[in-house]
């Protein structure tokens, strides 16, 4: 079979991607998604010593996030191309005496009866259970779409003594309202946005917070130019409905972005709506308003 040519704005679509997760990886070094997609765009334009280059920065993301399996797979498929590279047979021996030391502990666990369940976060990472954003597995079982995770999002921001609990309350209180009986084309309200639109520094501080905790990565997305055929690969429902805007599409990965990572129901919605991997993003509310007015041909809020 033939592989595909690609056209000059596929090409172009691909080199503009690269630039972004170039940047994207260069802030967050252990975001394995967005390096597995930069892996892919190298492979997909020809450039083989940059793909082998982003692959031995994704092998030492999956080991630093505990993936051990993950990084070994990665290691294996460098020494293909380079099989003296030191550093990543170094690499794969400290995977293997990890690995075989949990396995003794899995073992010995198991003769006691006591064997420990890791709790897994929203990239399928084994981590600690502490401090875990478990509302954001949605776990719990068939989430309910009406449910949009703003009461999550909103104890969040008081927990971490971000805004003031009355603050909080009146801005979820006018969210609901809003966000009450969407029809049509009509934008959902941000409870982010309606909390810090006054404060650039309250929502840059939020930002870093729920990216700590969410482990998504973050993405300008008002520098994107994003192609309006991928953005409307989600119902009117899920993107102008819940703030989802799907960004970019490699390979079978496609990217979207979003401004409440609390949002289980929605996040689950998107899933079954397309027969792809979706990688998760975090972007600015207002960015990812204009995004969508810009893609729906939207009047601007007032």
């Amino acid at each position: 079979m033939l592989e595909h040519t690609l056209s000059e704005e596929e090409h172009s679509q691909i080199v503009q991607t690269i630039e972004m997760f170039e940047v994207i990886t260069q802030t967050q070094p252990d975001d394995y998604q967005s390096l597995e997609i930069l892996k892919d765009a190298y492979n997909k334009i020809a450039k083989p010593e940059e793909a082998l280059r982003i692959s031995r920065k994704l092998a030492e993301a999956y080991f630093n996030g505990g993936s051990y399996t993950l990084a070994m797979q990665e290691c294996e498929n460098i020494l293909l191309r380079n099989p003296s590279s030191p550093e990543i047979l170094a690499m794969l021996g400290d995977i293997e005496t990890r690995l075989q030391n949990a396995g003794e502990s899995l073992v010995n666990g198991a003769r006691t009866g006591l064997v420990a369940v890791p709790h897994l976060n929203v990239n399928g990472n084994d981590v600690p259970a502490e401090g875990g954003l478990t509302e954001l597995n949605g776990r719990g079982g068939p989430a309910q779409l009406a449910e949009r995770g703003d009461e999550q999002l909103a104890k969040f921001l008081v927990m971490q003594q971000l805004v003031p609990e009355e603050a909080v309350s009146a801005g979820l209180e006018s969210v609901k309202q809003l966000n009450k009986d969407l029809t049509g084309q009509a934008l959902a309200a941000s409870l982010l946005e309606t909390i810090c639109r006054d404060d650039a520094g309250l929502l840059d501080r939020t930002l870093s917070q729920l990216i700590d905790r969410a482990k998504f990565a973050y993405v300008p997305l008002e520098y994107y130019d994003i192609d309006r055929q991928v953005a409307r690969m989600l119902p009117d429902n899920l993107t102008l409905g819940r703030l989802f805007v799907p960004f970019d599409l490699i390979s079978r990965t496609i990217m979207v972005a979003c401004c409440n990572p609390f949002d289980a129901a929605g996040r689950e919605a998107v899933q079954q709506s397309l027969d792809y991997t979706v990688a998760w993003y975090l972007a600015r509310p207002s960015s990812i308003v204009r995004a969508l007015q810009d893609i729906y041909r939207l009047e601007s809020r007032a």
